[in-house]
């Protein structure tokens, strides 16, 4: 998997070293109610860390050596879909609020379009979450509708936004 540059950060291959910023990405009061999953342990977070593969790219996001989040790229897998992937993202809480979502997120679109050929990019986020819409609509992602009642989490339906970029 390639290691990606930015003037501010590098994209590089999430490792096992970076479970413990993983874990905090998601364990985050402020930032776990938008995640679909989240990790009760670390070595439930230590297991999705493990299933990267070619279909699905885990990248950390590094500034000074240091883990600042993450971002994913999921491949799809069904030959009718495989020109498209779905993106996902968590910025640790100590390295928000520095616009670092919304550039890495258009480096790994970048990446997904040239590198690995992709025609579609999509990326979803709760209707709640005003700072990762914005991410996505920063990112050049257009919002295409909202999924009404698509997950059910402590005891409440939520809605879901999917943005797309296209190539």
């Amino acid at each position: 998997m390639a290691i990606i540059k930015a003037r501010e950060f590098i994209l590089r291959p999430i490792r096992i070293t970076d479970v413990q910023g993983y874990f905090e990405c998601h364990k985050d009061e402020d930032s776990k109610a938008n995640f679909s999953s989240v990790p009760t342990t670390i070595e439930e977070a230590k297991k999705e860390l493990q299933e990267t593969n070619k279909h699905n790219k885990k990248f950390a996001i590094i500034i000074k050596e240091k883990f600042a989040g993450f971002i994913n790229l999921k491949l799809t897998t069904h030959p009718r879909y495989k020109h498209s992937a779905i993106v996902g993202y968590g910025i640790h809480k100590d390295f928000r609020g520095m616009d670092l979502a919304t550039k890495a997120l258009k480096k790994i679109t970048e990446y997904g379009f040239k590198e690995l050929k992709l025609k579609r990019m999509s990326g979803m986020c709760r209707t709640f979450n005003k700072a990762s819409a914005r991410v996505l609509e920063k990112a050049g992602y257009i919002h295409e509708g909202t999924l009404h009642k698509n997950k059910f989490s402590n005891g409440k339906y939520l809605d879901d936004m999917i943005w797309a970029k296209w190539n």
